[in-house]
């Protein structure tokens, strides 16, 4: 049977405008529009994974009656993602991004989107029991499912879940959420501190007791750090890379890192692999900006002396 991973989406349309000046509270800044993509970040990491000739499957709920499904659905299909789970209803209004930037600022502004949980029939369970990985955000765990049952009767067969934990863990029970489910996390510094505030020990060491492979925490110029049940493993960051866009560099970090896993690489060579597409991405402008295949990743790091 094929491997694939399946992305719980909450698609969203990425608006891009250019402003004079840094947008601050009771402040006027005029905006120039620069153009419109498809977004959401488990669509930009199934995205990175594909690129990579990954087989992946989305899972969403868009609308109806909204305008922006068709572009959706487009968007997908140039990625090479499965829409076949695709689900629509005419309740459902999609999540929009307005995404500002001032010069190496940015500022994002997310309207989420509104829609139904799934009803998870015996066609759907069978598609997340059969999954390799099942990517999504926590808070799109929340907005999918009326409770986590569904997806620990796939864990049962053998799918593993993988999730960004990006919070503010002002709710506990997300992190409760986050360790009955994780397989593999990937998180930011500041939200791994926010996560440490929470939790009895060291979230890492909870995952990995719990049965989890591997814990990422990620901190931008500085490197990663992987953490494994025997090891952990650190990755410095690339140097001399020109900065277009950062948005989407640590989805396209996360979809390589599991496509490098999907692909046959160990955990370490998969760590560099996603921490060159977490580069990449910030070199071309929008969020799938870490589209490439690992052969031009490749040829990236060689160009800026990164050792593989």
């Amino acid at each position: 049977m094929e491997k694939y991973l399946l992305t719980i989406l909450g698609s969203s349309v990425d608006y891009y405008l250019d402003s004079d000046t840094y947008p601050e509270e009771g402040d006027f800044s005029h905006s120039r529009y620069i153009g419109c993509y498809a977004g959401g970040c488990p669509l930009n990491v199934g995205a990175v994974a594909a690129s990579k000739n990954v087989s992946v499957k989305a899972l969403d709920m868009l609308g109806i009656n909204d305008k922006t499904t068709d572009f959706l659905l487009e968007k997908m299909h140039e990625f090479r993602i499965d829409t076949d789970n695709v689900c629509f209803d005419k309740d459902t209004v999609n999540g929009k991004v307005v995404i500002i930037l001032t010069g190496e600022k940015r500022t994002m502004h997310v309207i989420n989107p509104i829609r139904p949980y799934y009803a998870v029939d015996d066609r759907l369970q069978n598609v997340l029991n059969n999954a390799a990985y099942i990517y999504s955000l926590m808070h799109m765990i929340h907005r999918s499912f009326a409770d986590i049952e569904p997806l620990l009767e796939a864990k049962r067969h053998g799918a593993k879940v993988i999730l960004d934990g990006s919070s503010k863990y002002d709710d506990p029970s997300r992190a409760q959420i986050l360790y009955d489910l994780a397989d593999g996390l990937f998180i930011n510094s500041t939200d791994y501190e926010r996560l440490k505030l929470v939790s009895p020990k060291d979230p890492a060491e909870i995952i990995l007791e719990n049965g989890g492979d591997f814990v990422i925490v990620t901190d931008g110029s500085n490197g990663s750090h992987l953490y494994l049940k025997d090891r952990q493993v650190y990755a410095k960051a690339l140097s001399g890379v020109e900065i277009v866009d950062s948005t989407g560099a640590g989805d396209a970090f996360a979809g390589c890192f599991i496509a490098s896993l999907l692909s046959g690489y160990d955990y370490e060579k998969a760590l560099k692999m996603a921490t060159i597409n977490g580069a990449y991405a910030c070199t071309v402008f929008g969020g799938q900006g870490g589209v490439a295949s690992f052969d031009e990743l490749i040829r990236f790091a060689k160009e800026h002396d990164y050792d593989l």
